[in-house]
């Protein structure tokens, strides 16, 4: 078991600027809920909803010069919603019908889950990052959340995570903070 707030400022790195701002920032916006998490499991839910919480909160505050302290929980959860990723038809028939209709989704997918990522880099783009940067903690877990192939990444191809990352995370954004 880890506690939410040792958690947020090991995600800080030691940044005392608006990076800590938002890190505690998200703390404040989940402690009712998830004042612990759990360790982490096949899919990390808890972990990838503070971390993109983070994330997110930071980018929509610092692209447009502003305070990570301020971002509602009801602006994160409209950001992610506004990004939603296809449901898949699990009823689809095993035919050449039900192929192409796979290949479709699949298709659709790939281009929304792009925009999600697209999008907040962008953002993070406008808040001065270089988001290969090894020496900065946004970009690392920025590389963290999206690089799903690099072993040395916490999200990549050992997780065995159902999905990538950042789509999971914001989903559970989206989820968590829309029913709040």
């Amino acid at each position: 078991m880890t506690f939410l707030w040792s958690y947020t400022e090991a995600l800080a790195a030691g940044d005392e600027g608006w990076w800590r701002a938002a890190t505690r920032h998200t703390a404040e916006l989940l402690e009712p809920e998830h004042w612990w998490l759990d360790p982490p499991g096949l899919v990390p839910v808890q972990h990838l909803l503070v971390e993109t919480t983070a994330l997110l909160s930071y980018a929509l505050a610092r692209s447009a010069d502003g305070d990570p302290g301020r971002v509602t929980g009801a602006q994160l959860a409209a950001w992610a919603a506004a990004r939603p990723l296809p449901m898949l038809d699990e009823t689809v028939p095993d035919s050449a019908e039900g192929s192409l209709s796979l290949l479709q989704w699949s298709r659709i997918f790939e281009q929304q889950r792009l925009r999600q990522q697209n999008d907040l880099a962008g953002l993070l783009l406008a808040a001065g990052h270089k988001l290969a940067a090894t020496d900065d903690p946004v970009a690392a877990l920025w590389q963290d959340l999206i690089d799903g192939n690099h072993p040395g990444h916490r999200y990549g191809a050992a997780s065995r995570l159902p999905g990538p990352a950042l789509a999971l995370g914001l989903g559970a954004v989206a989820r968590h903070f829309d029913r709040c």
